[in-house]
């Protein structure tokens, strides 16, 4: 578990537990694992029931995801990757620490960190440049060809949180 900016971390599953105990505010960018959309739906198909919670489940302090590291990019819904960086940032403005995990802590978790930071002005580089830089800050970062992708496109037209 990494400090990105103050109050904001990234992470995999085996932090969760840690964040837990700390009472951190906890983001899961995974469909299984703790915390996980499954976990807290409790579902056991390999499709998410369709209904409110379909994209997201949120339990107090607690937003779970339902997402899937999957190459193509298409098959990443914008409204899901919206939701956790909304998250991220009624979480920031509450001064709350907040763990954004994934299974591995590699792709969904730090791709979402990635573009919440661009949406505050964080990272105004070119998407490129911006992953240099991420880089730096958490070496593990690995994102999946889709979630790559998939931000990747979508680098310049994020919303902007700055000053919110």
């Amino acid at each position: 578990m990494e400090e990105i900016i103050r109050g904001l971390y990234v992470g995999s599953d085996k932090d969760v537990e840690k964040a837990e105990e700390r009472g951190y505010a906890r983001l899961a960018c995974c469909k299984d694992g703790p915390d996980s959309h499954r976990s807290m739906l409790g579902y056991e198909t390999p499709g998410a029931p369709k209904g409110k919670n379909y994209l997201s489940v949120r339990e107090g302090d607690v937003l779970a995801l339902n997402l899937i590291d999957v190459d193509d990019p298409t098959m990443i819904p914008d409204a899901v990757l919206d939701e956790g960086i909304k998250f991220i940032a009624e979480m920031q403005s509450e001064g709350r620490k907040l763990l954004v995990h994934c299974n591995a802590g590699h792709s969904r978790s730090t791709t979402i960190t990635l573009m919440y930071l661009r949406t505050i002005g964080e990272m105004p580089d070119s998407f490129l440049a911006a992953e240099k830089k991420f880089r730096y800050l958490y070496p593990p970062y690995d994102p999946g060809v889709g979630m790559r992708a998939h931000a990747r496109e979508r680098w310049k037209t994020l919303p902007d949180f700055k000053g919110k």
